[in-house]
């Protein structure tokens, strides 16, 4: 047999528990646990041989064996010859009650032999190709015997000649009580594990203290409304008490699940100091108590948390939706309820695990022949599922009736709002951006994903350098003047902005917004929806602001001349003004106001700073793999840094590991160009200067580059250059370089 040698410690128990909560295990589990167990008695009991047996039937059959290196040393005949035997025994089967190992299945009794004394004659009697000093066999038992583990000679190296001890014994039987019931399991259909069972065993792996009534626990509701019931269940967590002021004791029903640990950490903002386990029974009834019936129905807890029945909906679709048997014309009314059609159960099914997995964006995309539902996690889509191309129509007007848009309008592009908790059982407080577009092949719907659950974070947690921080912190305690953030969709320009405004947020100040949408509702601020059906857009909600006395105005985007002109103006007079736009740097954007007709006098009169910004992915803080860059890698670092030496860096491992679910990266962290005016960039914006020279101003005058502060996170160990490299170039201007670009610079230099 060759055993799992890599599978060690805390993976080999978090598989076991695993294996434990699955509702339905499969038949490769049982081999899985044969494995896993002999894993675990060879390399606790150092053991020279193990085997272990199963009854079927009448017979007794062997299951797993192995022999130990040290058996054979370098004699590689001897080798072979064990290899075969371990072969050929695997093929056998041995009457009920033959030998030792019979006597322990009939008795349900362990056998502890040693080499020494009474016991001698006994073990010479072994025919086993080998000297046999001692030998343990125990039984696997439930409620029923079921088959027997034996051990033969302790390693020499573990310097007890040979012998087992009653240490080894109480070792091997814990092994056996928990392997059995896994094994039993899964042999037996009718053999079930109740939550309290699973919960038991659990905490007797993990020597973790066992909860099991809701009275034995002194519950913090203020802290379990906080966390709310939607990321409870989705991690199934839960959070009981405080520890810390960024810290709490938690309920879990699997401890040794790190991505959700990791998971319930990003989404409340909070370490876990402490954990106790519990049954996924009591996680409900804590549910129940706390949040009501509400909590508690649609969605059960534990393993299960994670499904939401896309599959079972997905079949009655593609039934319902085959070539000839449907996709024709839906009326308004059969979309309306999700008990009238398999069709609004899957459009919530898919916005419910697309919430759970922790996407961004759902992408509905109809291509020739299918209807492709992709999501966005940590940046980038990767593929969810493929439906029937008929199925298209009905889940756009499915869509578009969910945020009140025109379901016969079919050639323009449309924008609405969903409000989740409006369609669905499950208590999951989201709210959905929806843009939906004419493409060649169907109507394409992009959907952002609105947690409502979530804070914002504060200003030190979005990645900005020390140097940025500081310097970001002085502009937006400014009196006046613009504050633009600029970037592309889904760059974290709207969440630094809210964290900004939560730092200056102080009942001595007015603070007004105009979004489109509203994705974070912050208390103390004045925030005002967009509708553009009546008329409501951000010039207008700008000229309002400007009469009801304001310190500080957020304007969710300028995107045209008018809207420029009055949020100059508003900067102009003594107001605050933050807003965002899109352009590809820092630099780039005064260019851009100049498009939009703003004067140059203006646009340096009225700017504090602009910040550009990216969000790359965060490698993997468990398997990230160190390694020197050689070539271009060293040198695109060591002069972004105007570093002397090669620094160490971290890439994402090859295949992950289990708690970045085998992509090497899990979250995100930002990076910035912080552009802050002073006195030069003045003069350069009123000359009208080229981007390119304007750009070397501002690095002339302190500002780092986005590729500067990506190489940053790169030296930090918080990215990969890969990352880095995908989401910004490397310079193409250097200060004092006379605008040369990077490439033929090095070119001069022998690089």
């Amino acid at each position: 047999m060759a055993t799992s040698s890599n599978l060690t410690g805390t993976l080999r128990r978090s598989l076991l528990i695993k294996v434990i909560s699955k509702p339905a295990p499969s038949k490769e589990d049982v081999n899985t646990v044969l494995e896993l167990t002999s894993s675990k008695v060879v390399e606790s009991l150092q053991a020279q041989s193990m085997t272990l047996y199963l009854v079927e039937g009448g017979e007794i059959a062997f299951k797993q064996v192995y022999y130990s290196p040290t058996l054979w040393g370098s004699d590689k005949g001897k080798e072979v010859q064990f290899r075969e035997t371990a072969k050929k025994l695997l093929t056998l089967k041995l009457p009920a009650g033959t030998g030792n190992v019979g006597k322990v299945i009939q008795t349900g009794e362990p056998l502890f032999f040693s080499g020494k004394g009474a016991d001698a004659a006994t073990l010479k009697k072994m025919d086993v190709g080998f000297e046999v000093n001692s030998m343990l066999t125990v039984p696997l038992k439930t409620n029923i015997i079921i088959g027997a583990i034996q051990v033969l000679n302790k390693e020499p190296s573990a310097g007890t000649g040979g012998s087992f001890t009653p240490k080894d014994l109480s070792v091997l039987l814990e092994v056996a009580e928990y392997s059995s019931t896994l094994i039993q399991r899964m042999l037996d259909p009718k053999f079930q594990l109740t939550p309290e069972d699973t919960a038991k065993f659990i905490a007797k792996f993990t020597e973790l203290p066992l909860i099991t009534k809701i009275e034995d626990v002194e519950i913090d509701e203020k802290l379990v409304q906080t966390t709310g019931d939607a990321v409870i269940r989705r991690e199934c967590i839960f959070p009981y008490k405080k520890t810390g002021t960024n810290s709490c004791s938690v309920l879990m029903t699997n401890p040794l699940d790190y991505a959700k640990r990791e998971a319930f950490s990003q989404a409340t903002e909070m370490s876990i100091d402490d954990v106790k386990v519990i049954p996924a029974s009591l996680l409900d009834a804590l549910l129940k108590k706390c949040f009501g019936e509400k909590a508690g129905a649609g969605a059960k807890t534990g393993e299960a948390a994670t499904e939401v029945d896309i599959d079972e909906v997905k079949d009655l679709i593609s039934g319902a939706y085959t070539e000839g048997g449907g996709g024709g014309e839906v009326k308004a009314a059969d979309l309306e309820s999700e008990d009238s059609a398999p069709i609004i159960q899957l459009t919530n099914r898919i916005i419910e695990d697309a919430y759970i997995s922790g996407a961004s964006d759902i992408h509905i995309e109809p291509m020739e022949k299918d209807l492709v539902v992709r999501y966005r996690v940590d940046g980038m889509c990767a593929e969810k599922m493929r439906l029937p191309k008929q199925v298209a129509f009905a889940m756009v007007a499915r869509l578009k009736i969910m945020c009140n848009l025109d379901i016969s309008e079919r050639r323009l592009p449309q924008d609405g709002r969903i409000v989740f908790k409006k369609f669905t059982k499950k208590n999951i407080d989201i709210d959905l951006r929806v843009a939906t577009g004419p493409m060649n092949h169907g109507e394409k719907v992009v959907m952002r994903i609105l947690d409502k659950a979530k804070s914002t974070l504060p200003l030190p947690q979005l990645g900005f350098s020390e140097e940025n921080l500081a310097k970001y912190r002085d502009c937006v305690r400014q009196p006046y003047g613009m504050i633009l953030h600029c970037g592309p969709t889904g760059s974290g320009k709207s969440m630094t902005l809210y964290a900004a405004l939560a730092e200056i947020n102080t009942p001595d100040v007015n603070i007004q917004t105009a979004e489109d949408p509203i994705e974070y509702t912050l208390p103390g601020l004045n925030q005002m929806q967009m509708n553009k059906q009546i008329g409501l857009d951000f010039q207008r909600a700008l000229r309002c602001y400007l009469r009801m006395d304001p310190d500080i105005i957020l304007v969710g985007e300028i995107r045209d001349k008018e809207t420029a002109q009055i949020a100059c103006e508003a900067a102009l007079t003594g107001h605050l003004l933050v807003s965002t736009l899109h352009t590809n740097d820092a630099p780039s954007t005064v260019s851009r106001m100049g498009e939009m007709g703003i004067e140059p006098f203006n646009i340096s009169a009225a700017l504090v700073c602009v910040c550009a910004q990216r969000l790359l992915r965060r490698v993997c803080k468990n398997c990230k793999v160190k390694y020197t860059p050689e070539g271009r890698e060293a040198d695109i670092i060591m002069k972004a840094l105007d570093l002397k030496e090669v620094p160490e860096i971290f890439k994402a491992a090859p295949g992950g590991c289990h708690i970045c679910g085998g992509n090497g990266y899990k979250g995100r962290v930002g990076i910035h160009e912080l552009m802050v005016n002073c006195e030069e960039i003045v003069e350069a914006i009123n000359k009208e200067v080229e981007v390119a020279d304007l750009k070397r101003v501002c690095m002339k005058n302190g500002m780092k580059t986005m590729h500067q502060d990506s190489m940053l996170k790169v030296k930090f160990g918080l990215t990969t250059m890969e990352d880095a490299l995908s989401n910004v170039p490397a310079d193409m201007i250097a200060v004092g370089g006379g605008g040369e670009a990077a490439e033929p610079k090095a070119k001069k230099h022998g690089h």
